[in-house]
């Protein structure tokens, strides 16, 4: 009797190494199976979600202009800093010379921008000091000292709400456009805006951030949420940006000079791009895995 249950007993005992060896392979095999299915999903996924947000923010705009007398939004970002006694071009998340550049507006296309509606533009302040906390370190053109004052975490500023005033714990002051500001103008393929490989079209560049009255409840058609742009890093603009043509120009399409034609429809929305300045096609692209993310 005792060999029997001895017997029985060794019969249940555990799994050799060999087996438990097997049973990891196997396991691991198809985690690396897992992996490759799921790879860049939560990127594919931001993608989708920001494809579907260009498309409501361009509707919006142009709703926006249609509900209020053919009024465009006011206080966009103007995505620059803004010195204590002239506005004046300092990068803050897209690198100056890439696809886009800085430029100072006329009195003609200041005017012109002015008429659609859009009196204010939102810049940076080296002055401004947020309501919560010390920032007598930090509120300079140091992109440095703006990533340290995002990612500190004894503050209320976040990447969200640089642009707002500083009540609204931002960096942020309007500056009206008929004092000819300095603006962003988009400095890549025209193509990839407009289609066509002959376009000397100038576009400047807005940011659709909180300050906006697009976001203000009280206005006709006002949009209730402010899309966010989430591929972000700690100093990147993590709203979507929106593309206004002005204007074009004989000799290039990049600067404004001599040649330069104010825009007959005057101050015009084209499309939408994205925080990284893609286009909803190359979002697209991203979305359903045919560019990389």
């Amino acid at each position: 009797m005792k060999n029997k249950l001895k017997k029985k007993y060794n019969s249940k005992a555990g799994f050799t190494l060999l087996e438990l060896l097997v049973v990891v392979a196997i396991i691991a095999a198809i985690a690396g199976t897992a992996t490759m299915a799921f790879k860049d999903t939560d990127a594919r996924a931001a993608a989708a979600a920001h494809v579907g947000m260009m498309d409501e923010l361009n509707k919006g705009v142009r709703v926006f202009r249609v509900l209020n007398a053919k009024t465009l939004p006011t206080r966009m970002d103007s995505l620059l800093w803004e010195d204590s006694t002239t506005p004046a071009p300092v990068e803050f998340d897209i690198e100056v010379g890439g696809d886009a550049i800085a430029a100072t507006l006329t009195a003609e296309i200041s005017e012109m921008i002015f008429e659609s509606g859009c009196e204010e533009l939102m810049y940076l302040s080296v002055t401004t000091v947020p309501t919560d906390g010390d920032f007598t370190d930090v509120a300079d053109e140091d992109n440095d000292s703006l990533k340290a004052a995002i990612q500190d975490r004894g503050n209320m500023v976040v990447a969200g709400n640089i642009f707002l005033p500083a009540a609204a714990n931002g960096f942020g002051v309007a500056v009206a456009v008929t004092n000819n500001p300095s603006v962003v103008l988009w400095n890549g393929d025209n193509e990839r805006i407009s289609g066509q490989s002959d376009d000397n079209s100038v576009y400047m560049l807005t940011g659709l951030g909180p300050a906006s009255d697009l976001f203000d409840p009280n206005k006709l058609a006002g949009m209730t949420t402010v899309p966010i742009y989430r591929h972000v890093g700690p100093k990147t603009y993590n709203r979507f940006i929106a593309v206004w043509k002005i204007g074009e120009n004989g000799v290039t399409a990049h600067t404004i000079d001599g040649d330069f034609k104010i825009n007959d429809n005057g101050f015009e929305l084209i499309t939408i791009l994205d925080g990284a300045l893609d286009t909803k096609e190359e979002e697209l692209g991203e979305w359903d895995g045919t560019r990389a993310t």
